[in-house]
């Protein structure tokens, strides 16, 4: 996580630098904040009053840890708190370093894992109050944050997890393996199973409704490739996708990616299309689009005039593949006016960690 350590007193700076020590040996990016009076090396100055400088820290960081009194870290970041699903992780310590408490964005964000993960640093005991945790429930929204699942509608979450705390009966249907799946559901073995209170359906499948009490988790798992002419609209871009999940019965929340050939990098056109479906362009050279076809390219089409064109035989198939190295193609290059698709799917591991690509 990108964090920054922030402290205001003498003693809370001295806390604060064994904090932002601790937390670099587990792996996160820290940025350490100081007042002048009590700066150290590595730190960087707090030279506006905290209050001024909130808000570019809450927008700037994954996870701010804030050790000094709660009741100010709540005045000085209440007016910047706008979506579960968007501010940062917040964990308040005390300048004893006794306790850590988990204080805002807990499931989401991060922070009751960051306030465990604090705690074991340097000892203290970690306060986390969300309800499912205090029960030892599995909450819905860390199962999604989890597998890399998209929640639809938002709004089911709590109701889902109420039902959980309070002893509702909660089902869970999945088509896909997962590793595990946290305590407190139902397994179900079809979409309608027994009675529930509410239903949790893991499915990328536009499913036929299933009443008011179900919370749909799309999976993450779709790359879509993309060849397009000079100047293609977005518009034109995103009809095309749509068209092709419509066929695969594809949900769109399921698209993690597009894809392209750099020789596509300037187009507009792509730029907006990801920018709207919230995803990130990702870029191959043709020597990858070239590797692939050279290994054999089983089941891709091969075109002689892309070939004279760009010196690579197609685009949206390979820089599919290429996007999504655990998948499979399931949807082959299909053409629309000035533009081809290609749709891949990883069935499992989409949540996994994969080598960074080069995105736009």
């Amino acid at each position: 996580m990108k964090l920054a350590v922030v402290a205001i007193t003498r003693q809370g700076s001295g806390l604060a630098g064994t904090v932002a020590g601790g937390l670099r040996t587990k792996g996160h990016e820290v940025r350490l904040l100081l007042p002048e009076a009590y700066a150290r090396e590595g730190a960087s100055i707090l030279s506006v009053p905290l209050a001024e400088a909130a808000g570019g820290l809450f927008d700037a960081y994954d996870g701010l840890v804030m050790i000094m009194a709660l009741g100010i870290v709540m005045r000085v970041l209440a007016p910047h708190i706008r979506d579960k699903r968007t501010d940062p992780a917040v964990v308040v310590l005390d300048e004893g370093g006794g306790f850590v408490i988990s204080a805002l964005s807990g499931h989401l964000g991060g922070a009751n894992d960051l306030a465990r993960e604090l705690a074991g640093i340097i000892g203290a005991l970690p306060v986390i109050t969300t309800a499912t945790d205090v029960h030892g429930l599995g909450a819905v929204d860390v199962l999604a944050r989890d597998y890399h699942l998209a929640m639809e509608p938002f709004e089911a979450v709590r109701g889902v997890n109420s039902a959980l705390v309070n002893g509702g009966r909660v089902g869970l249907y999945t088509e896909y393996r997962l590793p595990e799946v946290p305590r407190g559901f139902i397994l179900m073995e079809e979409q309608n199973g027994p009675p529930v209170d509410w239903k949790v359906l893991i499915t990328g499948r536009n499913l036929p409704p299933q009443g008011g009490r179900t919370l749909y988790l799309r999976p993450r798992n779709l790359v879509v490739g993309i060849g397009c002419r000079k100047g293609a609209g977005a518009g034109e871009i995103l009809d095309s996708i749509r068209e092709s999940l419509k066929i695969l019965d594809k949900s769109p929340l399921c698209i993690k990616s597009l894809a392209t050939v750099d020789l596509k990098v300037g187009e507009p056109g792509l730029k907006k299309a990801a920018a709207s479906l919230g995803v990130p362009l990702l870029v191959y050279s043709r020597e990858d689009i070239k590797n692939i076809f050279d290994a054999g390219g089983a089941g891709l089409t091969f075109s002689p005039l892309v070939q004279q064109k760009i010196g690579v035989g197609g685009v949206c198939e390979p820089v599919a593949l290429l996007a999504c190295p655990r998948g499979r193609l399931i949807m082959n290059k299909t053409k629309y006016p000035g533009i081809t698709v290609a749709v891949a799917e990883e069935s499992s591991g989409w949540w996994e960690p994969v080598q960074a690509r080069r995105s736009i």
